[in-house]
């Protein structure tokens, strides 16, 4: 319970600070090897430690110390008996270290100004600037007291002193968190008219980089960096400042003003120049040494330190840290596991409370977007808060930009640690666009490296990205286009190579063994037209130039999809024995309506040579006319077949169908409801009807029924990889003579080489060909493999 206390207690902590408290936590439960104990509290800011339990505490609980053991015993009458065991290895080279180390970080030995060093601060003007003179602040009467005390303090050290500059401005205080009063100097008028130090800033996530494999970190903070810094002679009276005691002038760097954080960026560089990259970090006044092991640690340090010693740079004990596992270094906590973020610094933004304008927003973000590397879809995620910010738009806190503004605060409290990048091994980019974003994941050895997304401009989002890549030159710079190596290859073997079904499999093919499986393609347009050509005609980069003209083919790329099947296994309908035995049977309606009053099509496929019907019918035909279609069109010139299977069409459930076909001993059978996957065959049929229909419209002129006939001849006369021959040769036993078959040359005209089949009821070489072949394509549905060219026998040479 928090318990305001009547007065201010002046604490003294145990680096020598003294602290200001007004509350105190009574009968706060402090749990001692998983055993609770009360004591009471006093809330402090202390850097590197959790609480001190005082005398009262020890004296209240009958505490007893064994320093041989390592011990802390608690025997409070009538509680049980608590032994805490502290840590028994003690590691004596870190103590040596820092105690070494504390003689050099005294602050008691900077009080006098810092020895001329190479470089000095310089603060150049704009031409043509008039001087700057500000009347003071007014101040409170315990401000007053305060600023004569910092006053005499910097003059005794040298810091300052009395100036007679025409520049002038004002100075003011800023309460820290202990309730100290800082003294501040209101440079910004000045700011506004120097020229700015161009000197690089380092980045963090560069910075980070550097620590890959470090698993001991120490820290060592500058006490008063700028102030160990001399400005130059000539440029003393521009840092001139007024107050109630009149004017006073810098000889050592100030806070506030432009250049100083680059400058000191500067010094500190050439200070450690030799060691950056190596075990030595620096980010303004903060030393950050880092090394793999204990051995190479205490070298490290020995160095730096010795660096400052020479250097005559003096740092504050009380904010160095030494010989940690893990240490927070510039709002990140930084580990042998990698980077994570700061839990204080995530507090702040959970903290947030709902922002009421624009302003608030953007702060907001800009907190969180510090973090954006480790958020997955962070400009996903901001996309509502960041339209309140944009220009002329109405700020309305909708329950989008609460969930949003929520999901931050999740996502920021579960943020991941993100590892660090190992030289030498390769990375992985998993990216995703859409229209209104970017986003991408930085992996190496399946750990996150870091998460990046961007939103999409209203410009971008309409950009023709697509013939953009065709017609312009790209303008990103080398180093974004360089470098990057496509690794789906070897993702796909290493994958392969722990598939089990596969390694065994592939151990049958090695050994000669028969195997269940053949490579084979996908079917697409030039694979079709190169299987029919090829068994006439042959040219050099023959099958390239057939690619090629078909990707030129405008109604191909309009209408000719590209459908590969789904992964996975399923069970097909089995093999047939024999020639339309087994077919399918479907209807596309909704055409439109022809000058003979057709608006749709009847699709008959015999399941095991392809071969396929198009009957063009009307939405009002009766069973009986249909029924007519069948006996004219299929029994008539195939017989009667085994089985039919169709889809739950009411014509094919109705009496007189099952009627006909039982009294012809055919059986029916009828696919699941809802569920198009179990007569595939039919279905891709349509679909590649449907895109005939289509270029048939757009090429050719009269109705699309006057057209079947010929559609039905190409669909039949088109290479099926799973038969490995076209439905006709399947059907008859020798390909059909097409107008492939005969060519202009000149004067003269081909004559073209047949193969002649005959084809009898005894003689079923052919029907064993395609049968065996697709069984192997039946069983393995889902491998692919690229036609390589097959050069024949006799070439047919053609003359241009």
């Amino acid at each position: 319970m928090l318990e305001l206390l009547l007065e201010e207690l002046a604490i003294y902590t145990p680096v020598g600070d003294v602290l200001l408290v007004n509350e105190v936590l009574r009968n706060y439960e402090v749990l001692v090897e998983g055993i609770s104990m009360l004591v009471d509290l006093i809330p402090l800011e202390l850097q590197r430690l959790d609480v001190i339990l005082g005398m009262d505490f020890l004296f209240a609980h009958y505490t007893s110390m064994d320093c041989h053991r390592n011990e802390v015993v608690f025997r409070k009458p009538g509680s049980i008996e608590v032994v805490f065991r502290g840590m028994r290895k003690v590691i004596s080279r870190s103590l040596i270290s820092v105690l070494k180390a504390e003689k050099l970080l005294k602050k008691d030995d900077l009080s006098s100004l810092p020895p001329d060093r190479e470089i000095e601060f310089t603060s150049e003007l704009l031409p043509g600037t008039t001087p700057i003179s500000q009347a003071p602040y007014r101040m409170a009467p315990n401000e007053l007291k305060e600023l004569k005390m910092q006053l005499q303090a910097l003059v005794n050290k040298g810091y300052i002193r009395p100036s007679v500059s025409p520049l002038a401005v004002q100075v003011l205080f800023v309460k820290k968190k202990d309730g100290i009063l800082k003294l501040c100097i209101d440079y910004r008028q000045l700011n506004k008219v120097t020229i700015r130090n161009k000197y690089p800033f380092p980045r963090i996530d560069d910075l980070f980089d550097q620590l890959r494999g470090a698993a001991l970190f120490s820290k060592i903070d500058l006490s008063s960096g700028y102030h160990q810094l001399k400005v130059r002679e000539s440029d003393i009276a521009k840092t001139t400042f007024r107050m109630r005691y009149g004017h006073y002038e810098f000889r050592v760097m100030p806070c506030g003003l432009t250049n100083a954080l680059a400058v000191f960026i500067d010094l500190m560089n050439r200070i450690f120049h030799q060691y950056l990259v190596q075990f030595v970090i620096m980010f303004i006044d903060d030393i950050l040494v880092y090394s793999i092991d204990r051995e190479a640690h205490e070298e490290h340090l020995r160095i730096v330190l010795k660096t400052l010693r020479d250097k005559q740079l003096y740092a504050k004990f009380s904010k160095c840290e030494f010989w940690l596992e893990q240490i927070v270094f510039f709002g990140h906590v930084v580990s042998t596991k990698g980077v994570s973020v700061d839990p204080q610094k995530v507090e702040a933004v959970v903290n947030w409370d709902r922002p009421t304008s624009a302003t608030e927003v953007r702060s907001f973000l800009g907190l969180a977007g510090y973090y954006r590397r480790f958020i997955q879809y962070f400009s996903r995620l901001a996309l509502p808060l960041t339209a309140l910010t944009r220009k002329n738009a109405k700020f309305e806190w909708s329950d989008k930009c609460k969930q949003s503004c929520e999901e931050f605060k999740k996502r920021l409290v579960t943020a991941p640690i993100l590892a660090l990048p190992v030289t030498g091994k390769d990375y992985v980019i998993y990216c995703d666009a859409s229209r209104l974003g970017l986003g991408c994941v930085l992996m190496q050895d399946e750990n996150v490296i870091a998460y990046a997304s961007k939103q999409l401009k209203k410009h971008e989002c309409n950009a023709n990205v697509v013939a953009d890549p065709l017609s312009k030159k790209s303008k990103l710079p080398k180093s974004a286009l360089c470098g990057i190596q496509v690794a789906l290859l070897t993702e796909i073997v290493r994958r392969q190579s722990k598939d089990s079904n596969l390694q065994k499999k592939f151990g049958k093919s090695k050994k000669g063994l028969e195997v269940e499986f053949k490579l084979r393609t996908d079917g697409d347009c030039s694979t079709e037209m190169y299987r029919t050509l090829k068994k006439t005609y042959w040219w050099p980069r023959m099958k390239q130039e057939i690619v090629e003209y078909v990707d030129r083919c405008l109604i191909c790329q309009q209408l000719k999809l590209v459908r590969r099947r789904p992964e996975g296994f399923f069970n097909p309908f089995p093999l047939p024995e024999w020639k339309w035995e087994h077919i399918t049977t479907d209807f596309l309606f909704g055409l439109p309506r022809t000058s003979n009053g057709h608006d749709g099509i009847w699709v008959i496929i015999d399941r095991l040579t392809k071969t396929t019907q198009f009957i063009p019918v009307k939405a009002t035909f009766t069973l009986d006319q249909l029924a007519r279609l069948y006996v004219d069109k299929i029994m008539s010139q195939y017989g009667v077949p085994v089985s039919i299977a169709s889809y739950r069409d009411s014509r094919f459930t109705s009496k007189i169908w099952p009627c006909l076909h039982k009294a012809m001993g055919t059986g029916l059978k009828f696919s699941t409801s809802f569920h198009p996957h179990t007569d595939g065959k039919s279905e891709k049929t349509i679909q590649a009807l449907e895109d005939m229909l289509r270029a048939c419209v757009l090429q050719l002129k009269g109705s699309w029924d006057t057209h079947l006939p010929l559609m039905e001849f190409a669909y039949n006369n088109i290479y099926k990889s799973s038969i490995d021959m076209v439905p006709y040769e399947a059907l008859y036993g020798r390909p059909c003579r097409t107008s492939v078959c005969w060519h202009e040359v000149g004067e003269r005209k081909l004559v073209v080489r047949h193969k002649g089949t005959s084809f009898e009821k005894q003689d079923d070489s052919t029907h064993k060909s395609f049968v065996e072949t697709s069984q192997s394509g039946e069983g393995n549905l889902g491998t692919g493999k690229s036609d390589e060219e097959e050069i024949p026998d006799t070439f047919q040479l053609r003359t241009f």
